[in-house]
């Protein structure tokens, strides 16, 4: 994971940070990077890491040389707006040599004598703001060892980036920028390394080796830095996790929807990936059973989080069974201060929860609950004994005991020995005012397993293993529910409101969504001539929700309780939910976070916003008000819009500009060559219709609109062009972005199919309060529109639904 011009190119300076977005990394994180879709909660207790003060606190990247570090210190440097120290650099600049020729006359012993003085300095005199690179070797020294244990406890953040060992060794055995290793061979020292690096780190993050393109010597190109995108992504959601911006968790509190939880089995977690789709359908967290793992050894351990984090955007509950209650015990071995590294290296990972038996030693919850940052501590009891009852005084000592212990959600396990169990455990959650798991086992206790509100724990078909007995999927959980428990699951209607709405794809979305995951609802066509006849479709009491497309998304307004802000500012509503509690109806637009979905998806590090991107909207109708404000969202300042009618832009951009003072929208009512934008933009969002049909003669089929782009509109540094028509597959647009890729410009067009899902993606979690079935949906979605397509059938532009 090595580009060298990305490594050895400076990063913008602090001072060159986009000026909408104030000059902080979290602030940068909160708007650059969206939330997760199961939502995040505040931390329960103290802000991670405990004794770093600022979110501003600089960042120091340690571990083995060839790990990648001064290229993911130069992404961070990049994203943040920060400036980039790395060690080894400033070595160089100082001595006015190369490392190998120093060490070749001077020897190690120097080298590491003056390194240790350049860490001393950096890290004295750039306590915030800065991204700084050290060495592999500067462990080396117990002088550095302790400088960076005490920067770590106080002053920042200390990560430990590691990445695969046997490709390192490779990269370090062919490199001719490194000097050799003298006395021991590179595996040696790694080894010897390790301990040093865990003591040293806050954090630890797993850079996953990812397959580089091939480029030119000297030169790097921007499908290199887009292949480092999932790179810069997982180390982000690090930083957005211990810096507490989004904490990933699921919602627990009075209100929050039912969760899930699914325990994976596999002795190592690479085998559930390619099942990992189906394995995630309904649930909100993983649960990994580390003693069901092939190793305990931190590396390991470490890698199996990392591979599961690349694949799945869920949370992980980390959990050590104490006692042997599933079908394998822990390892005699595996003793009290092993038991206690190992929730210690948990948190050193990020794990979002980590369980907590409470029958371990007092001295390792106590440790744990004291260093648990924003991981979130789950405490749980499990009677093996079968003899404690929900109505006897024991239930109410253990619920006291584990929130005595500090947890912040109680897992209660008892064995139901009557159906009446199932009863007595609904009063006891009842009546406590912690989140609580409480589950009944055996088969009197399976209702306890549907109606449990928080993380139930789930199995799954495809796992080698239960982890439990007796768990069910959550595909029976949710028809259970609803058969059994119909006031709990009841069916519901939803509706796409507009007119014309024939061919619309959305009730092929949603439908397959609900059958998918088991829930009982179903989604129609409501076409309608005015807008006041979907008052009385409202207000049925099965009523769900709504899609709105034209010509309602504005005139639907006046029949809403409440409008989200993000509505309110685009001026247009395509998603109505009932308020609970009979409040009347809310609404909201997902059509811009599909787009800033897509844009953040496909933008690559080397095209981190900054104050002087660009970005160059076509149209100024109702669907480039969402792309101005995902633009916006994600930092944009200068913005152009091209519109045949001037005075509509022209209106659209002073509307827009009232948002923040630092906004430079501009309007242009041709596409010139070239364009007056400099630089290139690196960000086209094309929201007019891609094809006109020739009135005089309709048998003659469609043709591609060409509003005039040319090559040279786009960026030579590439960029992202999304297109929101989906009639046709390949539009003007879309056909210059593949142009500028085959010319090898990393462009990447976005079909306006994908913009479809990814919008009904958030509606659906709006409804349901659960992730849509991607897999499942897009392939059934893109069935019906290819056939669709290929009959000619002209499909709505001017909306996403």
């Amino acid at each position: 994971m090595n580009v060298r011009d990305l490594v050895n190119s400076s990063p913008p300076p602090a001072t060159a940070v986009s000026p909408c977005i104030p000059h902080s990394p979290d602030q940068y994180i909160q708007r650059g990077h969206p939330m997760s879709a199961s939502g995040s909660i505040p931390p329960s207790r103290t802000v991670s890491p405990p004794n770093v003060d600022s979110r501003k606190a600089s960042i120091v990247l340690i571990g083995m040389r060839g790990v990648g570090k001064t290229t993911l210190a130069t992404i961070t440097a990049r994203a943040l707006g920060w400036e980039l120290l790395d060690t080894d650099i400033v070595f160089e600049r100082q001595y006015c040599t190369s490392i190998v020729d120093f060490v070749a006359s001077q020897g190690w012993e120097a080298f590491r004598q003056i390194e240790s003085d350049i860490l001393h300095d950096l890290l004295r005199t750039n306590r915030t703001e800065k991204v700084i690179a050290c060495g592999g070797g500067v462990v080396e020294l117990e002088r550095n060892r302790a400088l960076l244990h005490a920067f770590k406890g106080s002053q920042g953040l200390v990560i430990h980036v590691l990445r695969d060992k046997d490709a390192v060794l490779t990269y370090i055995r062919d490199s001719t920028h490194f000097p050799p290793y003298y006395h021991e061979s590179a595996k040696e020292a790694w080894n010897r390394r390790e301990k040093f690096f865990r003591e040293c780190c806050s954090f630890h993050f797993v850079s996953l080796t990812v397959p580089i393109p091939p480029g030119l010597p000297d030169t790097v190109t921007g499908d290199q830095t887009l292949a480092l995108k999932p790179v810069e992504d997982d180390f982000f959601r690090l930083l957005r996790f211990v810096h507490g911006i989004d904490t990933n968790k699921v919602p627990v509190g009075r209100g929050a929807p039912r969760s899930y939880c699914l325990s994976l089995t596999f002795d190592d977690v690479a085998q559930a990936i390619p099942k990992i789709e189906d394995l995630s359908l309904g649930i909100d967290a993983w649960e990994i059973r580390v003693d069901l793992l092939a190793s305990l050894d931190f590396t390991f351990l470490a890698f199996q989080i990392a591979i599961l984090r690349q694949h799945s955007p869920l949370p992980i509950i980390f959990t050590l069974w104490r006692a042997p209650n599933g079908d394998r015990p822990l390892d005699p071995e595996v003793t009290k201060n092993t038991v206690d590294a190992l929730f210690k290296h948990a948190l050193r990972l990020g794990v979002e929860y980590v369980e907590l038996d409470a029958r371990f030693p007092r001295s390792i919850v106590e440790d744990v609950v004291s260093l648990k940052g924003n991981t979130t501590i789950i405490g749980s009891f499990y009677d093996t004994t079968r003899n404690l009852s929900w109505n006897g005084p024991e239930a109410q000592l253990v619920y006291n005991s584990i929130v005595g212990m500090g947890a912040d959600i109680v897992k209660i396990v008892y064995f139901a020995q009557s159906y009446e169990d199932n009863l007595s455990l609904q009063k006891f959650t009842a009546k406590v005012d912690r989140p609580i798991i409480a589950i009944n086992l055996g088969a009197e206790g399976q209702r306890s397993r549907v109606l449990n509100h928080v993380l139930t724990p789930v199995s799954h078909p495809l796992l080698p293993r239960v982890s439990f007995p007796g768990q069910l999927s959550f595909y029976e959980t949710q028809t259970t529910l609803c058969s059994a428990f119909s006031t709990l699951l009841p069916k519901k209607k939803y509706y796409l409101f507009g007119c014309p709405i024939a061919h619309s794809m959305s009730p092929t979305f949603h439908n397959t969504a609900f059958a998918t995951l088991g829930l009982p609802h179903a989604y129609e066509l409501k076409e309608t001539s005015t807008v006041q006849e979907l008052a009385n479709v409202m207000r049925s009491p099965d009523f769900g929700g709504a899609s709105v497309t034209i010509p309602y998304k504005s005139d639907i307004i006046p029949l809403l309780q409440h409008v989200s802000r993000h509505a309110k500012i685009i001026g247009a509503v395509n998603t109505i939910s009932p308020i609970p509690g009979g409040g009347g109806y809310t609404g909201d637009n997902t059509d811009w976070r599909a787009i800033k979905t897509c844009l953040l998806r496909y933008l690559t590090p080397a095209n981190a916003v900054t104050c002087t991107t660009t970005a160059l909207v076509l149209g100024a109708g109702g669907t480039s008000r969402a792309a101005l404000y995902a633009l916006y969202h994600i930092g944009v300042i200068n913005i152009y819009i091209c519109n045949r009618t001037r005075r509509n832009a022209e209106a659209l951009a002073r509307e827009f500009e009232r948002l923040d003072p630092l906004l430079n929208i501009r309007v242009l009512d041709h596409l010139t060559v070239p364009l007056p934008i400099y630089p290139p933009p690196t960000m086209v969002i094309s929201t007019i219709p891609a094809t006109s049909t020739d009135g005089a003669n309709p048998d003659n089929g469609s043709q591609l609109i060409d509003i005039g782009l040319h090559p040279d509109h786009l960026s030579p540094l590439g960029g992202v062009a999304i297109e929101l028509a989906y009639e046709r597959r390949i539009t003007s647009l879309l056909a210059l972005a593949e142009e500028k890729r085959a010319a090898g410009v990393a462009w990447t067009g976005v079909e306006g199919i994908e913009l479809l899902l990814e919008q009904g993606y958030e509606q659906y979690r709006i409804w349901t309060a659960r992730r849509a079935p991607k897999a499942q949906v897009r392939q059934k979605v893109l069935e019906v529109y290819h056939r669709s397509w290929g009959k000619g059938l002209r499909v709505r532009t001017a909306d996403l639904p």
